[in-house]
């Protein structure tokens, strides 16, 4: 009785939870605006302590590495085994460590803003000239050939029309909300100057505190799981940090590179607005796949409008970084981190950048790959629960799987023209035997004719 009651009791616990996420299921999807409104309302209510978790995380390598050399030399120097010697330690590796960072981040700023700076000054101080020239070169180009011209004329007056229209149209009546746009921006820049600082301070409590937060996240873990699934879970979480740090280290510092290579490059080729196209060109390379088409377009665009025929070098500079890049470099740097094909690599960028925007495609690829570890760990666990084949090799032209847990195979088809090669050799190989056959035959009735008329 006990048995049947405990049953059915576990019987009506399953339904139970099946339709509450079912129904979680259902809600998410049917409310998925509204829940997407709420994640970045919370998102930009913790921006600080976000902030502050990724400079942490960023940075901690570094603060490992320091408080280890740190600890040792004050071991083999002062002879200090006690905690006054790892608190020492870790002093002054947070010192060093965000010394050392920003003193990198204001030395970049201080080389990189006053060229952009200028890039842009130039660039929109020489725009309705660089835009005159522009004509003036696609009608000599198209003087050989006066149809094409007057269409490519007709068409350039179209645009410039349609731009005199927005400003006069747009543009002029929404001057008046100018200050508002002006207060919004400079609210912007007062609150991004404020998550960074308090997440700053956050990432100090979060460096100096790491190990007791680990502890007590490993604690909790291991209070609210049994044994098996609190060591799945930290197997995972380890998983999760390598492929992140991986990931984030690597494209950093491949990103990096190819932002000195552009500036290089661009400066030899004596290219215009050199050091603006080079930032362009290494932030978007951050972005897997779709970086380097990203970058690529505006810079092609602002280069194209001072010089086309430089613009031209300026594809062929880029196309060949590129394949420098995703070839050579990308490799040596990131090797295979997240272990994704490019297929599912695309289908990540495309799936979080939807959802999250810029953050979401720079790390949608790090974070599907942990899903899908996640998901093909779970999927060989079960089969190997079951006492079925885990590896995928092992499901190729599948029949069926018999009572012992053997994959049983069929043939696989062959392709048309083979199999059409083979039916005709069967044909023609019955045909000879039909025939051979037959001159049998014949030959047995003359014997028996000759034999009946003796």
């Amino acid at each position: 009785m006990k048995e049947s009651v405990k049953k059915y009791f576990g019987w009506g616990a399953t339904i139970v939870i099946t339709g509450a996420v079912t129904l979680l299921i259902f809600f998410c999807i049917y409310k998925f605006g509204a829940l997407i409104a709420g994640v970045k309302k919370l998102a930009g209510i913790l921006m600080p302590v976000i902030v502050g978790i990724v400079i942490a995380y960023v940075l901690s390598p570094l603060y490992n590495w320091l408080r280890h050399r740190i600890l040792r030399l004050l071991h083999k120097t002062f002879r200090w085994h006690s905690r006054k010697a790892v608190r020492c330690a870790s002093v002054l590796a947070m010192i060093v460590t965000f010394a050392g960072a920003g003193a990198l981040l204001c030395g970049l700023l201080a080389l990189i803003i006053p060229q952009i700076v200028m890039s842009i000054t130039s660039f929109a101080t020489t725009l309705p000239s660089n835009m005159m020239h522009l004509s003036q070169s696609l009608q000599k180009l198209l003087a050989n050939n006066p149809e094409l011209e007057q269409n490519a004329m007709s068409l350039y007056a179209q645009g410039v029309g349609f731009v005199e229209e927005w400003i006069q149209d747009s543009l002029t009546p929404s001057m008046q909300d100018a200050m508002g746009y002006i207060s919004v921006g400079v609210m912007s820049t007062v609150t991004f100057f404020k998550n960074f600082l308090i997440g700053i301070i956050v990432a100090v409590y979060l460096l100096a505190g790491k190990e007791r937060f680990l502890r007590q996240m490993t604690r909790c873990i291991y209070a609210l799981f049994d044994v098996h699934w609190g060591n799945i879970i930290m197997d995972y979480a380890r998983y999760t940090n390598q492929v992140f740090t991986g990931f984030i280290s690597g494209k950093l510092l491949d990103s990096f590179i190819i932002f000195i290579i552009s500036v290089v490059g661009l400066n030899i080729m004596n290219m215009p607005y050199a050091m603006l196209v080079s930032v362009i060109i290494g932030v978007t390379n951050i972005i897997p796949f779709f970086g380097p088409f990203i970058g690529a377009i505006p810079s092609f665009i602002i280069i194209l409008i001072n010089s086309p025929v430089q613009s031209l070098y300026f594809l062929i500079f880029v196309l060949a970084l590129q394949q420098f890049d995703g070839n050579i470099l990308g490799p040596k740097i990131l090797g295979n981190s997240t272990g994704l094909p490019s297929f599912w690599v695309l289908f990540a960028i495309l799936l979080f950048g939807g959802l999250f925007g810029f953050a979401g495609m720079l790390v949608g690829v790090p974070v599907f790959a942990v899903l899908t570890h996640i998901f093909e760990d779970v999927i060989h666990r079960r089969l190997h629960n079951r006492k079925l084949p885990t590896e995928a090799g092992d499901y190729a032209w599948l029949d069926h799987i018999d009572d012992d847990g053997k994959p049983v195979r069929r043939r696989p088809k062959q392709p048309e023209e083979e199999q059409n090669k083979q039916e005709a050799a069967a044909e023609e190989e019955q045909k000879e035997q039909t025939e051979q056959e037959a001159a049998v035959a014949a030959a047995s009735k003359t014997d028996t004719e000759q034999e009946d008329g003796e």
